[in-house]
């Protein structure tokens, strides 16, 4: 029952109960009144009611009407309190648990959930503060991953730099051919950092919502043929081939082409880094689905566990554990940020991204991106510029 109904049915009972026990007191004496003066009940109404006025208005009738005033007022005071604490208890109980679990999250406890079963006006309050504590979990187990992930990512180039450079100094590498190796070794590893950091600070501006978007309205084939011929050679050099199948012309979508081109750029890498064949594939394909363009991009890699498909996207996540993010020769080694990158450019861009599995094996990486509005086409260049840290 909600507090609402309580209030008001114990208003209610406020004012009917005393007027019923007054009621139920004052017809009790004139009954005992009655037949103590020896009145019979056969007697006519109005000399009953001649008789009850004579005795109220007496001493002894006054004194009876007073403690029967005062029998009423007590009884009505009782009932209130009792009234009155039942409300305030179904009130403090529902506060004391959210007071409980404020302690908890002050002591760090972000694994504390409320347990409160009444169906009152407080349920949805418990209700969306364990949703509120499972988003702050989430959020805080993201930030560990977060920071174990920068760790080790990082450690892993600056170890090989500083072994290097210990090889360069000591005197190791004694040949012209053995230090432009060590060179060569601490030339890549610098881009990797230099990569990771750039992924970081992508990562971190669209986390905080200050990453400006420049939105303009293309050709949806035209940008996923376009994004195919500028990446297909380096991508052909690292053993994946780049495959467009049913690209529906006259789809036109809103996006910044910029923030679309790193998120192909990223699920390209992610097909890149577990593809287990010597050369691998990956499909683009596009449809018209719910008002909606769906662009999909499926790989013959290894695929994920099912329990995985939705965790791809959180930050430093890795399917496998036992990619231990050591890279292939002529591979950059993954930040593990590429997909979560991905998933909040597509959501900045008013879309939403997913991963399925195909029966045919493999992974699925489906966007659905808001079609646009029949204007005239923005006449823009499509050739990208990799310069994301100006915006």
């Amino acid at each position: 029952m909600t507090l609402k109904r309580r209030v008001f049915i114990s208003n209610i009972l406020m004012i009917v109960l005393p007027v019923l026990l007054f009621w139920v007191l004052m017809v009790g004496i004139s009954g005992t009144v009655l037949v103590l003066n020896g009145v019979s009940f056969d007697s006519g109404t109005a000399e009953k009611i001649d008789f009850l006025e004579n005795w109220h208005s007496s001493g002894l009738g006054i004194v009876f009407t007073g403690i029967t005033m005062a029998i009423v007022i007590i009884l009505t005071l009782t009932v209130n309190q009792l009234l009155t604490r039942n409300i305030i208890k179904r009130i403090m109980k529902p506060l004391d648990t959210l007071a409980a679990g404020a302690r908890q999250f002050s002591e760090n406890d972000l694994s504390f959930r409320l347990h409160y079963s009444d169906d009152d006006e407080f349920r949805p309050v418990c209700d969306t503060f364990n949703e509120m504590a499972a988003r702050l979990e989430k959020n805080e187990n993201s930030r560990k991953e977060l920071i174990a992930g920068i760790s080790h990512d990082l450690r892993s180039p600056l170890i090989s730099i500083k072994m290097s450079v210990d090889g360069i100094k000591s005197g190791v590498a004694a040949t012209s051919e053995q230090r432009e190796k060590y060179l060569g070794i601490i030339e890549n590893k610098t881009a990797d950092l230099e990569h990771i950091i750039d992924q970081l600070f992508l990562f971190s501006k669209l986390d905080m919502d200050e990453f400006t978007t420049e939105t303009q309205m293309v050709p949806c084939d035209a940008i996923i043929e376009d994004c195919i011929v500028e990446l297909r050679d380096e991508y052909e050099r690292r053993g994946l081939t780049l495959i467009a199948r049913e690209l529906p012309e006259n789809m036109h979508i809103s996006i910044d082409p910029l923030l679309f081109r790193r998120v192909v750029v990223n699920i390209f890498e992610n097909a890149v880094k577990y593809k287990t064949a010597e050369k691998g594939e990956i499909r683009l394909e596009a449809a018209q689905k719910a008002g909606m363009a769906e662009i999909t991009f499926t790989d013959n890699g290894p695929g994920v566990t099912p329990e995985s498909l939705e965790k791809l996207f959180d930050v430093f996540y890795r399917a496998d554990p036992s990619r231990n993010n050591v890279a292939r020769p002529g591979e950059r080694t993954g930040s593990g940020l590429g997909l979560a990158i991905s998933a909040k450019i597509i959501a900045k861009m008013g879309g939403s991204i997913r991963a399925e599995l195909p029966e045919a094996g493999g992974l699925a990486i489906v966007i659905n991106l808001p079609l646009a509005n029949q204007l005239p086409l923005v006449e823009s260049n499509l050739r990208f510029a990799d310069e994301y840290n100006d915006k």
